[in-house]
């Protein structure tokens, strides 16, 4: 049975074993729920349904040490600006997602998101992603991107984009593909837990500057 005020689907970490909070943002649309789904479900949502908030729990294998990752889900859209916040209480790492073959929701991540996620999750690790790679080598998207005058972002202006907002590490990964899926979630993972560990030793310290 799933315990209370679980989704169903998810399960409550056993005792003893790590958790890891993963919150993903980005625009609507640029690939948060596919990249989710089909790491925690194998599966890739053939359909865009906007998510408004789900979660999603399953494991990962660090080291030798199982971790439950609880996956946070978030609507990009603005109608839900004021909802998001509720999902970034106690996070461990904040995955910020956009769209390479999107250059809004690329500009998205200086402008909207990193000042979003700073203001609520200060000191959280961040990890920015690059999602929908495959579609760099798509025709008929490349064909209406240059309509527009515009170019599919560039790994080096994700890694560029990585440093402004101070991000970990920036990764890319195609959902439908399955291209770099798992790698994501498990440099996700040991970016949060370094981050508990830094942070445990820090109280550490404090409390022995008290005593």
């Amino acid at each position: 049975a799933v315990p209370e005020g679980q989704p169903p689907g998810s399960a409550a970490a056993p005792p003893g074993r790590r958790e890891v909070k993963v919150v993903v943002v980005g625009d609507g649309g640029c690939g948060k729920t596919s990249l989710l789904m089909v790491y925690a479900k194998g599966a890739f949502p053939e359909q865009y349904a906007p998510s408004v908030f789900e979660k999603y729990t399953t494991s990962v294998t660090v080291g030798k040490k199982e971790v439950t990752l609880n996956l946070y889900d978030t609507a990009g859209q603005e109608d839900y600006d004021r909802l998001r916040p509720l999902s970034y209480q106690n996070t461990n790492v904040v995955l910020i997602c956009y769209d390479v073959m999107n250059p809004t929701s690329y500009d998205n991540v200086a402008a909207k998101w990193y000042p979003e996620v700073n203001h609520f999750c200060r000191g959280v690790p961040l990890v920015l992603i690059g999602c929908k790679t495959d579609l760099r080598k798509d025709r008929e998207q490349l064909r209406k991107l240059r309509a527009s005058r515009q170019e599919p972002i560039t790994y080096s202006q994700g890694e560029a984009a990585c440093q402004e907002i101070n991000a970990e590490v920036y990764l890319e990964c195609s959902a439908k593909c399955r291209e770099n899926i798992e790698n994501v979630f498990k440099e996700a993972t040991t970016i949060a837990l370094n981050a508990m560990k830094r942070a445990k030793r820090h109280r550490k310290r404090k409390v022995c500057s008290v005593l």
